[in-house]
């Protein structure tokens, strides 16, 4: 005869080995020592711990820093820039200035090489101050200059020049030639014109020349402060020149 066990006594005959062994197991280890608990721990001192199994296993990394020194060539010592400062050549020019009325050369460099018009700007500009010298030149006077076969042509601004004295424009026509004959190499002889034209003008000895005439060193040479006359000659033969006072 079959016997018929509810369901629920199954699962209760299935739980009851497990709780049976769970006591058990707990006096188990209780008897084998096996702690429980944080309370149950202790540290065991280095000395008692066998194989040195107490030493702290640590990776050192030991990081190489290599240095790269890049050597560059050497380069080629500077020179430096030496600036070749060359000499500006000068040249003496003779301008002439009035001393008590009378011509008065002064000394002036100019450039090698300067021209006419560069004469005219020192002629122009004056003596300077404390020289005790005057001028009957004023600046402007002086238009233009040109030179042809050793003669320079002046031309001259008429309305300035007409403002010189009548009795002074001997004197103002003996600066500008006896300037330009004595600075400007190959001029010997100046002409003078009033806008292109030409003009008579007045000589050393108050007398008016040819117009167009061209005038020398000579025609103005009684104005110089300090006048160069000959003497017979010597016994040599050459002719002796010295100065007087004028």
């Amino acid at each position: 005869m079959r016997v018929s066990i509810p369901a629920s006594a199954v699962r209760r005959r299935n739980l009851l080995p497990a709780l049976v062994l769970a006591p058990a197991l707990a006096v188990a280890a209780a008897a084998c020592g096996v702690p429980t608990g944080e309370d149950s721990f202790s540290e065991i001192a280095p000395r008692d711990v066998p194989f040195g199994l107490d030493a702290t296993s640590t990776s050192t990394t030991t990081t190489t820093t290599t240095t790269t020194t890049t050597t560059l060539p050497e380069l080629p010592e500077t020179t430096a820039a030496t600036t070749s400062t060359t000499p500006i050549r000068l040249e003496p020019v003779e301008i002439y200035f009035l001393s008590r009325g009378r011509l008065q050369p002064v000394l002036a460099d100019l450039p090698l090489g300067f021209t006419a018009d560069q004469v005219t700007d020192v002629l122009e500009a004056g003596p300077q101050e404390g020289t005790a010298l005057d001028t009957l030149i004023e600046p402007g006077l002086i238009v233009s200059t040109a030179e042809a076969e050793g003669v320079l042509t002046v031309d001259l601004d008429e309305e300035i020049f007409r403002e010189i004295a009548s009795f002074d424009q001997s004197e103002a026509i003996g600066q500008i030639l006896m300037t330009m004959v004595n600075s400007l190499r190959g001029v010997g002889q100046v002409t003078f014109t009033f806008d292109r034209v030409p003009t008579a003008v007045k000589k050393g000895n108050t007398l008016l020349s040819r117009v167009g005439e061209a005038l020398s060193y000579d025609d103005y040479v009684v104005l110089l402060v300090s006048q160069p006359i000959s003497t017979p000659t010597d016994a040599s033969g050459e002719t002796t020149t010295t100065t007087t006072d004028g």
